[in-house]
């Protein structure tokens, strides 16, 4: 069951960070936009320049849970480096188990609520139908207070909770990894046996 909820959890992870890729190259295409429109044409929009710092924001958060998962986050090697590899698998369970999933908890919940509040303010629809015709016509909630700017400031709020709740999934796998590592298996639910040396070849 392990096995399966950490390679579930990989392929959540990895179809954000598709997604975080996919959003870098909008990303340049409105950078460059935005540059020629003000210098060659001598005009700009607020609404898609704040596209842009949404969509930036938007590839830092889906990029965390990737980063972690790929282990190409930042972290500081002066001492773990040196350490055993039990002891480096230690440092993880422990590091994991009681600083980033309880940060990831607290980021979810009031992230959330900081979701909410911003929903929450100004009309709100009262169906379906016109939850979809304010979203697209007055905006459901806070808005850019620049004219010109974007509507719907939950949204982008909304993704903080969103990137989290995969950061902890992220983390709850990668604390399963390290502790069926810690107790000397694989991952992947494949074992050494003793009929096999370290590099996986067959004893004769």
């Amino acid at each position: 069951m392990a096995i399966l909820f950490i390679k579930l959890v990989r392929r959540l992870v990895s179809a954000m960070g598709a997604i975080a890729s996919a959003l870098l190259i909008l990303l340049v295409m409105l950078m460059c936009y935005n540059v020629i429109a003000r210098y060659a044409f001598s005009a700009s929009s607020i609404g898609l320049e704040e596209l842009s710092w949404h969509a930036y924001a938007t590839i830092f958060l889906f990029g965390i849970p990737y980063a972690l998962q790929s282990g190409s986050h930042v972290r500081v090697d002066l001492l773990f480096e040196k350490m055993s590899l039990r002891n480096q698998q230690l440092v993880d369970l422990v590091g994991t188990a009681l600083f980033l999933i309880p940060t990831c908890l607290v980021i979810i919940v009031t992230g959330w609520q900081f979701t909410i509040a911003a929903y929450q303010l100004g009309a709100q629809p009262d169906s379906v139908g016109q939850f979809f015709n304010q979203l697209v016509s007055t905006g459901i909630g806070e808005r850019s207070q620049d004219p010109g700017g974007l509507l719907n400031r939950w949204l982008i709020k909304a993704v903080i909770p969103v990137s989290f709740l995969f950061l902890l999934l992220a983390a709850i796998a990668a604390l399963m990894e390290k502790w069926i590592e810690f107790r000397g298996g694989k991952p992947d639910g494949s074992s050494d046996g003793p009929s096999q040396s370290k590099s996986g070849a067959s004893v004769t």
